[in-house]
């Protein structure tokens, strides 16, 4: 028997992009990410016959491959790609440009000469670009080059290997006809119906085992109980109590019965959405039949006594208590899964490998050192669609060196979760800790004010369905109005309200919640919540997105030294601190982990503090739009303490120190601003000619230059 046993998870996740009252597609994510991920990842592993794992699709996603795939499913996007460009409306040719550059540029514009051309002509800043103005710009020729090379650069390098005239257009790069997008358009279908028969097959040898989530992936402790949410996070903010544990129930039952139907078996156990658990979720899991869940190493540790040597308790399986009955589960690795996720795209792929099998074995060791007997067993679970954007190959390369070091690796046994838990005995968890793979908590959920409009919404509605059953609605509609609000359960929607995450997609996640809110009343005559009436995340040109954690309230006169600061130096200031994911992932440390800023009588001051895990950026530009105008500064970063001047078109001004911390000083009046001003901010970290990072995510942090009564409005005791 070999040392250390690895269960590797991967997830597989969409939620439902289908417009609640129309049926359309808003999104085409489903479709994308099956001619990449879903197939590649079958693809790499009928490749590798002695690798096992365990894969773990959504119900909702494969509600929606299965559209896709029986020629049902009206997206926007398809259709547009489908079209000839001589006859796309204004409008469609508007949103051809504006949807048909999302993807990685590092990775599948910047290589791609034609698509790079097409990109710098639309402009890369879409806040910049005037639609209406360059849309009429571009030729018909430009705009099916545009259609191929983005259905194209979602193409998976399994479909690339397996398809030569996928090859040839990949080659040719520019000048397609009416042919090569029929042809493609095709190639993408065929990919799409390949995918759950590739993943049935390897099931059928033994090789991968199926598991499920709860059907829209909702938050299920939430669903149970919002407020759960308090004791991880006590005195938090919560909404109006939302509390249906008849929905978990359902939302499992459904998700198993689904499985069932599609793959002629028992679903062998449970990812819960985001890893999250309470002991009221795992009581509906085990009560449904599931036979095993997993979920974060954050959870488990809070979960036992302090002090829990951290190796002996991970790297095996547990029993736990799920009410009257038990369930077994097994807990993550975080950092292991965290550099799959967010870290090794920016190493080479042989390396990336070989740290994380040695990472592995270590905790073999670890697990021995700590007096553990047998073997460990190792959990890594993770995202197994979204990474590989960032990664060369789309991840290829990365993972067949993964996959060759596995099969050859004598120190390591991959196994599936099913083998994984088998050992589970005493001792066994008597409570589960109330948390999720993030922060061990709901946080991202619940926790922000705009996620509380949701939960205060949905929850609304969802009272107003169960007493319109209750007074005798039509069972069939009060059916119809729940499968809605089961969608409006989905975590998806909440992890976008906030500010820890941005997406361009803001609008239509927005639009998506609320609409099944909206039609779930509407099926029933029912009033609306207000919440969902208006937009609940402020989308658009110069929306200020943006908020503090702390606003002014005192002058402030600091030395800017870069030096690590006293505590009445900066006492007073503002505090913004930067969402930790940049677009579809939670993770990858972010170069300043907080922005602090404040005035004199007449100066702004900034302070940035680095990231001991970020990245390093050589340069920081800051943009201030006041009352005459934009003013951008630019001050280069050097860790020696040395102040250097700013730069702004028309000369100096100010000044910037980088030691421990970055400290900024600009005087108020040279840059036309004037006490009483309102403005706003952003902070970019750059690198060469590149942007790493912008503060805040989107938006602008709103500035109010202090008047001559701003001492006395904020005067504390």
């Amino acid at each position: 028997m070999k040392p250390v046993r690895l269960a590797i998870l991967w997830h597989m996740h969409q939620p439902l992009y289908r417009e609640p009252a129309t049926g359309a597609y808003v999104l085409p994510w489903v479709r994308l990410h099956a001619t990449r991920a879903y197939a590649d990842m079958a693809w790499i592993l009928e490749r590798h016959p002695t690798v096992r794992v365990t894969v773990n699709f959504t119900p909702v996603l494969l509600d929606q491959l299965e559209d896709y795939v029986a020629g049902e499913a009206a997206d926007t996007l398809l259709e547009i790609s489908a079209r000839d460009p001589a006859d796309l409306t204004p409008r469609e040719r508007k949103r051809l440009l504006h949807s048909f550059f999302m993807i990685d540029w590092d990775r599948s514009v910047r290589p791609v000469p034609r698509y790079l051309e097409l990109l710098e002509k639309r402009g890369r800043d879409l806040a910049r670009v005037d639609l209406d103005e360059v849309a009429p710009t571009f030729t018909v020729s430009e705009l099916r080059d545009l259609q191929v090379l983005f259905n194209l650069a979602w193409m998976g390098f399994g479909a690339l290997a397996d398809d030569p005239e996928l090859r040839t257009l990949v080659s040719r790069g520019r000048d397609f006809g009416a042919d090569d997008v029929a042809y493609l358009l095709g190639a993408q279908h065929r990919v799409m119906a390949g995918v759950l028969p590739r993943w049935q097959a390897l099931a059928d040898r033994g090789q991968v085992e199926l598991s499920t989530t709860p059907h829209y992936h909702p938050i299920l402790p939430l669903v149970c109980d919002s407020d759960a949410a308090a004791r991880a996070l006590p005195g938090v903010a919560l909404p109006p109590r939302f509390a249906w544990p008849g929905d978990a129930h359902r939302q499992v039952a459904d998700a198993l019965a689904l499985h069932r139907r599609r793959f002629g078996r028992a679903a062998a156990g449970m990812w819960p959405a985001e890893g999250s658990v309470s002991p009221e979720a795992l009581e509906v899991l085990a009560a449904e039949g599931v036979a095993w869940a997993a979920s974060d190493e954050g959870v488990l540790l809070r979960s036992l006594a302090p002090g829990s040597p951290r190796a002996l308790s991970l790297y095996r399986p547990w029993r736990v208590a799920a009410g009257d009955r038990e369930i077994a589960m097994l807990f993550r690795d975080r950092p292991i899964s965290d550099l799959v996720g967010f870290t090794y795209a920016r190493l080479p792929a042989a390396a990336a490998a070989a740290d994380l099998v040695e990472r592995v074995a270590s905790a073999g060791e670890a697990w021995r050192g700590e007096g553990g007997k047998g073997p460990a067993t190792v959990g890594v679970f993770l995202d197994g669609e979204n990474p590989w954007e960032r990664y060369v190959n789309s991840g290829h390369d990365f993972l067949e060196a993964l996959h060759r070091a596995l099969e050859s690796d004598s120190r390591i046994e991959t196994v599936t979760m099913s083998e994984a838990v088998a050992g589970a005995a005493e001792p066994r968890i008597a409570a589960i800790h109330s948390g999720s793979w993030i922060e061990a908590s709901y946080r991202i959920w619940i926790g922000h004010r705009e996620d509380r409009l949701a939960w205060t919404a949905l929850g609304t509605a969802r009272a107003a369905v169960e007493a319109a059953r209750a007074a005798g609605a039509p069972p069939e509609r009060v059916e119809r109005a729940l499968t809605h609000l089961r969608a409006a359960e989905g975590s998806d929607w909440y992890w976008w309200y906030g500010e820890d995450f941005s997406t361009e997609n803001a609008a239509e996640f927005d639009a998506l919640f609320r609409g099944h809110v909206l039609r779930a009343c509407e099926l029933l005559d029912l009033a609306p919540p207000p919440e969902a009436l208006q937009p609940i995340k402020p989308t658009g040109r110069g929306a200020l997105e943006a908020k503090a954690l702390r606003e002014p309230t005192a002058l402030i006169r600091p030395v800017i030294d870069g030096r690590e600061p006293d505590f009445f130096e900066w006492q007073g200031a503002g505090l913004h601190r930067p969402g930790r994911g940049r677009g579809a992932m939670f993770g990858g440390a972010p170069t300043f982990q907080a922005l602090h800023w404040g005035f004199d009588e007449t100066r702004l001051y900034l302070r940035l503090d680095p990231d001991p895990e970020g990245p390093r950026a050589d340069r920081l530009r800051v943009t201030l739009l006041g009352p005459l105008g934009p003013v951008r500064i630019d001050f280069d970063l050097v860790p020696d303490g040395v102040s250097r001047p700013g730069r702004r078109e028309g000369g100096e001004v100010g000044r910037g120190v980088q030691g421990k911390i970055v400290e900024l000083e600009l005087p108020i009046e040279p840059l036309g601003i004037r006490p009483g001003d309102e403005l706003v901010m952003s902070v970019e970290a750059l690198s060469g000619g590149d942007g790493m990072e912008r503060i805040p995510g989107s938006g602008y942090l709103p500035l109010s230059v202090p008047g001559a009564d701003f001492e006395r409005v904020h005067w504390r005791v």
